[in-house]
């Protein structure tokens, strides 16, 4: 096979910049190599970050020079050198001239340790507030007094289970035992000691919730030998008059509390919020909350299944018997300040990852697409878990190629190692809620006045 360079149309790059020339496609090599071509970019062109799983990347400058960061260090590069950028390694492209280089992939993967979009089983939970409701909104069998569906769970009592792909029957936990760093992002397997640290949720609530509060982490820690558990809450759909609490509306010393308690008006001097589709509350650790009934949400929350409850309307759970408070605990637990607002605002506009919440512990986008978007996560260097409230959609992958079909009511977890991909609507509208770690480089004053002051121009 014998090819002119000049003979070959340029075509647009992966990296939405510059052109290539592609002497050998991955149908022609016979072999584990996909592609090999001719890159030609611009003087100033730069590149956003690339990851690929099962793929080494392999460069020889022609002519000109360019800057290559990988994993943060920078090389530079020139005519007649050579650069290797192993698998799982974060890199991005910086043109300092107009550069001709020849690029090559060679695919390292074995089937086993192959990364792609998970789906996971139903994980449904029994709740005395249940109903059939959440089976129905999903489309799965009927099962009475479902109020939870744990949609990506690595708590280690109810661990979600892979159905799609080469991990087909694992548990999320399995899998990310096998390859931390590729599954969660590097900064979140040291920071979280390789344990996933967000669990997402599905509830719908046919009766009201227990009045509860959670612990931070310094007191979870100390008492139960876990992380505590701030969450957000995202209401998909709500009856008329439905309502949450969130918070107090009234001064209360621990002692007034504990009265309320014991007198059963602990309700009273919480804040009632109307809620609708779309309304957004974060609840700290130390918050006092409870839901009410007719409403549907989902929850982001730290993973962790600590919940200390202080009222429960004295009524009998499903064997007829009253459930445990932990008053005591959720004393300890409780932040009494009033605030004057407690619903969490954002705009929701089309076609846009909009920021909904950024905290330390997690970060939440809304998105709500008629148009299919890319998505690179990888400078956030931490797994992505994308809910879909309405809906259908594909989550097309860009270095592989792989994809799923995402339906209202289900969740997917896409690695930290191929977090760059196109989600395609295949529905007039496809709203999903996106999940994940914000490790993104902090913005340098200095950079964030030059922005200001282009933007001003």
């Amino acid at each position: 096979m014998k090819r002119s360079l000049q003979d070959i149309q340029p075509a647009n790059t992966s990296y939405e910049m510059g052109l290539k020339r592609v002497l050998l496609s991955s149908n022609e090599s016979g072999c584990s190599i996909t592609q090999v071509a001719v890159l030609e970019l611009k003087a100033g062109e730069h590149s956003a970050k690339h990851i690929h799983p099962d793929l080494q990347d392999l460069f020889f400058i022609l002519d000109g020079e360019i800057d290559i960061t990988i994993d943060g260090e920078v090389h530079h590069c020139h005519k007649e050198d050579f650069l290797l950028v192993e698998h799982l390694k974060s890199y991005e492209l910086h043109a300092i001239t107009d550069v001709r280089m020849l690029a090559m992939g060679c695919v390292i993967e074995t089937q086993r340790t192959k990364l792609y979009p998970m789906l996971f089983e139903p994980n449904l939970h029994t709740k005395l507030w249940g109903s059939t409701n959440l089976t129905a909104w999903k489309e799965l069998p009927a099962q009475p007094h479902i109020g939870e569906s744990w949609e990506v769970s690595a708590v280690p009592t109810s661990p979600s289970v892979i159905t799609n792909g080469t991990w087909a029957g694992y548990t999320l936990n399995e899998v990310i035992r096998k390859m931390p760093e590729a599954m969660l992002g590097k900064a979140v397997a040291a920071q979280y000691q390789s344990q996933l640290p967000i669990l997402v949720k599905l509830i719908d609530t046919n009766d009201k919730l227990s009045v509860q509060v959670h612990p931070d982490d310094s007191m979870a820690r100390r008492i139960h030998n876990q992380q505590g558990k701030s969450e957000m809450w995202y209401v998909i759909q709500a009856q008329e008059d439905a309502c949450i609490y969130a918070g107090f509306q009234e001064e209360l010393s621990p002692e007034a509390y504990a009265q309320k308690v014991a007198d059963g008006t602990i309700i009273d001097a919480l804040a009632k919020h109307e809620v609708h589709a779309g309304d957004v509350f974060y609840l700290p650790a130390g918050r006092i909350h409870a839901i009410g009934k007719g409403v549907l949400l989902a929850e982001v929350q730290q993973t962790s299944d600590i919940t200390y409850r202080i009222y429960d309307y004295d009524r009998l759970d499903l064997n007829g018997e009253k459930r445990e408070l932990h008053t005591d605990l959720a004393a300890q637990a409780l932040d009494y300040t009033v605030y004057p607002n407690y619903r969490n605002t954002y705009h929701d506009e089309i076609d846009e990852a909009n920021p909904c919440l950024d905290t330390e512990h997690f970060s939440v986008r809304v998105l709500s697409l008629s148009n299919p978007m890319r998505r690179n996560m990888v400078n956030y260097d931490s797994f992505v878990i994308a809910t879909c409230v309405q809906g259908t959609c594909t989550i097309r992958i860009r270095s592989t190629q792989d994809e799923v079909k995402l339906r209202e009511g289900f969740s997917c977890l896409i690695p930290a190692a191929i977090a760059d991909y196109d989600i395609i609507p295949n529905t007039a509208e496809a709203k999903l809620l996106e999940s994940y770690i914000n490790n993104a480089p902090k913005k340098s004053l200095k950079r964030l006045i030059s922005q200001f002051l282009h933007w001003s121009v």
